[in-house]
């Protein structure tokens, strides 16, 4: 479960976007990793006499050990989304390799209990830096996110109304 973020840019990093819709606001994220695996379950509040939305975001994803210039290891995760289970429960398939949505992360702590994560600073021209010398130091943490394991989801989507 994403337990805490920075900002919203953080997390229409790794999501769809869809909470910004008018009338639209995010209930919760969870996240499945399996091997070589990513899963995103977004669950997402309609206002008025609607039913919540579940959207799933589905990708492979690859690692690569990184190390800054300060000798702090962490990991990039490059995640190829190639799959998505909209709220009806159509899949969409990215199809071409044109489609795939390619999201980045830099792991910095992981667990059987939780995960930190940042998103890779950008340039001007919309290149990503290397890992930064110190990713927690731009002040106001909007690009940390902090992911914390949920004992039990099914439970946590039926109270959301989102199973």
């Amino acid at each position: 479960r994403l337990a805490w973020v920075g900002s919203d840019n953080a997390i229409c990093h790794i999501g769809t976007s869809l909470h910004k819709v008018p009338l639209a606001r995010l209930q919760e994220i969870y996240l499945l990793l399996g091997y070589n695996r990513w899963e995103l379950l977004e669950v997402i509040r309609i206002l008025g006499p609607f039913p919540n939305v579940r959207n799933t975001l589905r990708g492979d994803i690859k690692l690569e050990k990184k190390r800054t210039n300060d000798n702090r290891e962490g990991v990039r995760l490059t995640i190829a989304y190639n799959s998505m289970v909209d709220g009806t429960g159509k899949e969409i398939l990215a199809g071409k390799e044109d489609n795939v949505k390619y999201v980045k992360l830099d792991i910095w702590f992981a667990s059987e209990k939780a995960i930190v994560c940042t998103v890779p600073a950008e340039d001007d021209e919309g290149d990503e830096y290397e890992v930064n010398a110190n990713p927690f130091a731009n002040g106001n943490g909007a690009s940390i996110l902090l992911f914390v394991a949920e004992e039990n989801l099914d439970e946590q989507l039926e109270k959301l109304r989102a199973a």
